[in-house]
């Protein structure tokens, strides 16, 4: 968490990116270069979940949005740096985690996202160890790396 919040406030949008590229392994690409900063029309919102709410209103920036900002949101309940919390501070206002993951599942409380990476656990497996073969190696692996490592995380599952 105190990777992606910036030491005051938590940044769902930050934190759901640092998940898909080290947890699961799916990276949002980069967004378009003729994408403005985030400047969206939040007057009224009061939460992170209003404001993103808001942000995927554009068409543009809604595609990879609807993939990070459900798990960047699942960890709002973790304040920047780590502690459990319930409520949005400044606002008093209960901290709705729930979402829906890029493959239509629901996440209700944190519980389902881990209960749902253990269900998919190759996506994990693979990323740990693509992570681990950049850390061996000093550089990014190959796509006959890829390959490899995949065939390696097949039979390690298979194996149990």
């Amino acid at each position: 968490m105190m990777a992606t919040a910036n030491g005051v406030d938590t940044q769902p949008v930050l934190c759901g990116v640092w998940v898909l590229e080290n947890i699961l392994g799916t990276p949002p690409p980069e967004p378009p270069q003729n994408v403005p900063a985030l400047t969206p029309d939040i007057r009224g919102a009061t939460t992170p979940r209003e404001m993103l709410a808001a942000h995927m209103a554009d068409q543009a920036c809604a595609g990879c949005h609807s993939r990070i900002d459900p798990i960047g949101l699942m960890l709002e309940n973790f304040d920047p740096v780590g502690n459990w919390r319930e409520i949005w501070p400044k606002v008093d206002i209960p901290i709705d985690s729930t979402g829906i993951l890029p493959d239509g599942t629901s996440i209700n409380v944190i519980i389902d996202f881990k209960i749902w990476l253990v269900d998919n656990i190759d996506l994990l497996s693979q990323c740990l160890s693509e992570k681990l073969m950049i850390y061996a190696t000093g550089r990014v692996p190959n796509y006959r790396e890829r390959h490899e490592i995949a065939q390696l995380v097949r039979q390690n599952h298979q194996k149990g």
